[in-house]
């Protein structure tokens, strides 16, 4: 069912631009509320065990906003060393006063379906492009958000999708879009974590997904062991955040928001540690793209801090330099250093 084997690299950063221009606006209110919840992450117990292979933690470490990740000695996975709780998860996923996610969902049906077309249609062909016939995959999206992945399964064919998320407020609003655009809304789901896992424990779905979700999940192991011990489940795609040249940059810039690592994102992977992961529970990598943000974020980094140093001759040149990171980009994705890979996993 599954194409020959392709790894792609690079993405434009254009398609995503103007969406992405509140991290330039709102820099400090944005700045603050990361702090926040990076003040929260370090109050909890320290981790005494690596994320991804689950022994003991050692290895060298770095600061990244006063925040103390260690590179696994065993694995070379990014932990930070403090553990993500359920306390800790509940809060900034689930608690709408405080929730991560709050920002990351649209405020009318042109916006969403801007989103869906720039951010998510894009994966949904990678998909599609490495089956033989999509038309016989049907999808479990896990971390669903407001159905953007969702939509953009229906609309490619694929045989069915549903979309499983915890955020109340996100559901309730994908609904709402998914009448208008002409969309099943039941086709989108709130649920508990208790409630996910006995999903995943009895679909017949045989695709997973996983987009920018696994990392966000206090227990991953956990997830995975139920998604090894059903074998209708074929294929898994995830997209996970990557440790790369985008962590060097946020710890050099203090004063500007560190989108990447810090949040949420408590720990990243590297290709060694993803990969070790998936073939622990049974998966291996059918196909990869490989692509980041990391000049984009550099040249943010550079806007934000000439502006705040009323630099004006070098704001100017900074801003002429715009067009080059594209190119600048796609040396490090080819090379496998960006901040961001989409890999589809099959089972072994």
């Amino acid at each position: 069912m599954l194409n020959k084997k392709k790894i792609k690299f690079g993405k434009s950063f254009k398609d995503v631009d103007k969406i992405k221009s509140n991290f330039f606006s709102q820099n400090l209110k944005l700045l603050r509320d990361q702090n926040k919840i990076n003040n929260l992450y370090r109050s909890q117990p320290k981790r005494r065990y690596c994320k991804a292979c689950e022994k003991k933690l050692k290895g060298e470490f770095f600061i990244n906003h006063k925040t103390k990740f260690i590179q696994c000695k065993n694995c070379s996975h990014i932990n930070g060393t403090h553990e993500d709780t359920n306390k800790f998860a509940n809060k900034i996923y689930i608690d709408e006063k405080v929730s991560y996610s709050k920002s990351y969902y649209e405020k009318n049906v042109k916006d969403f379906k801007l989103r869906q077309k720039k951010i998510y249609d894009p994966k949904v062909n990678f998909l599609k492009n490495n089956f033989k016939d999509h038309t016989k995959i049907k999808v479990l999206d896990i971390g669903a958000g407001s159905g953007y992945f969702v939509a953009s399964l229906l609309d490619k064919k694929f045989k069915d999708a549903i979309g499983l998320e915890v955020s109340k407020n996100q559901i309730e609003f994908g609904k709402k879009i998914f009448k208008h655009i002409r969309k099943n809304p039941n086709k989108i789901q709130n649920t508990t974590y208790e409630d996910l896992k006995k999903h995943i424990k009895n679909t017949d779905f045989n695709c997973i997904s996983l987009i920018g979700v696994l990392e966000h999940l206090v227990d991953m192991s956990e997830i995975m062991q139920l998604i090894k011990k059903n074998k209708k489940i074929k294929y898994l795609y995830v997209l996970v955040p990557m440790f790369s040249l985008i962590c060097t940059i946020e710890s050099i810039f203090s004063n500007v928001f560190n989108r990447h690592l810090g949040g949420g994102h408590t720990h990243l992977f590297t290709e060694r540690s993803l990969k070790d992961f998936m073939f622990r529970f049974g998966f291996r990598e059918h196909a990869s793209w490989w692509f980041g943000t990391d000049m984009h974020d550099l040249f943010r980094s550079f806007i934000i801090q000439t502006q705040e140093k009323k630099f004006k001759p070098l704001e100017k040149m900074t801003l002429e330099t715009k067009n080059l990171i594209d190119n600048l980009q796609l040396e490090f994705d080819k090379k496998k250093l960006c901040s961001e890979v989409h890999m589809l996993l099959k089972r072994k």
